[in-house]
């Protein structure tokens, strides 16, 4: 058994000196120590042992958020782009609106459009995945509208054709002196049937033509005097009569409202005026039911 207290001495020269005083727990806190350091070794072994473990799911779970990050980034300009396709399908849908002078909403789908639900997302779902396949759905669905869309611009395209080529313009200003259908005859003779309408105007008033289409007369005719007729799309034509003058040939092309002759007072007539005619399928009808006021 280890003494509670033991001391050294040193026999010299100069006699007997104590160098060194031991004691029992000299000897015992080093053992205490070491059995301490002995524990916590074994205690912390189990974390070096997990260390690689743990660094891999480190490495893991970094590449999961790198690969979160660059999905996210990919999702923004995503909704950017879906959210500047929008904006120009939408100013698109008021610009054909205006043209057709209708709500946006009248056009069908393309005003109201029904954007695909997002559908519920639980907490174990991949959001990401399930907001790509919205964003999949949502472009697919303005796809097929700008499909649609176009469609009906070719289709106001062909309305805009068709307004261009109906005589809907008035050939000139005036006073309308005789209507279309039956009246008393100008020159004295009961009652007959005009097949248009005369509108009086200064002599040598220019005329302009009421649609758009090709000249196939420019000539003089008995009563008519010099006339010019056009033929427009839908089976229709037009006859401008008592004229002064053409401006314009047989087989020429002309727009709607360019100046195709002046008014005068050839032909059989009681004074200057310009005596205007639309002819469906070669039967006259009233101008009327075409002119915009």
């Amino acid at each position: 058994m280890l003494e509670r207290e033991l001391e050294i001495f040193v026999y010299g020269p100069h006699g007997i000196r104590r160098l060194f005083v031991y004691r029992r727990w000299m000897f015992l806190l080093p053992l205490a120590v070491l059995a301490v350091l002995a524990m916590g070794g074994a205690w912390l072994w189990r974390f070096q042992s997990g260390y690689e473990v743990l660094a891999m799911r480190r490495l893991a779970v970094l590449g999961e958020l790198a690969a979160q990050k660059a999905a996210a980034m990919r999702l923004r300009d995503r909704v950017r782009r879906v959210g500047d396709e929008a904006g120009r399908i939408a100013s698109f849908n008021a610009k054909l609106g205006v043209m057709l002078d209708r709500p946006a909403a009248d056009t069908g789908d393309l005003g109201g459009m029904s954007v695909p639900r997002l559908p519920g997302v639980a907490v174990e779902d991949n959001l990401g995945r399930r907001l790509f396949d919205f964003l999949d759905a949502l472009g697919g669905r303005m796809a097929r509208e700008e499909v649609a869309q176009q469609e009906l611009a070719r289709s106001l395209l062909d309305r805009k054709l068709e307004f261009l080529a109906k005589p809907t313009l008035w050939p000139t200003r005036g006073f309308i002196t005789s209507g279309f259908g039956g009246r008393a005859s100008p020159f004295g003779r009961g009652g007959d049937f005009h097949n248009g309408v005369d509108i009086k105007v200064p002599m040598a008033s220019p005329v302009y033509a009421a649609g758009a289409g090709r000249v196939i007369e420019a000539d003089t005719m008995t009563g008519y005097g010099l006339r010019v007729v056009i033929s427009h799309d839908y089976g229709l034509e037009t006859v401008y009569a008592h004229l002064k003058k053409a401006e314009v040939k047989a087989g020429q092309q002309v727009k709607r409202g360019q100046l195709i002759a002046l008014s005068g007072n050839s032909g059989r007539t009681t004074g200057a005026h310009l005596h205007y005619e639309v002819r469906a399928d070669g039967v006259p009808v009233n101008p009327r039911q075409y002119l915009l006021d």
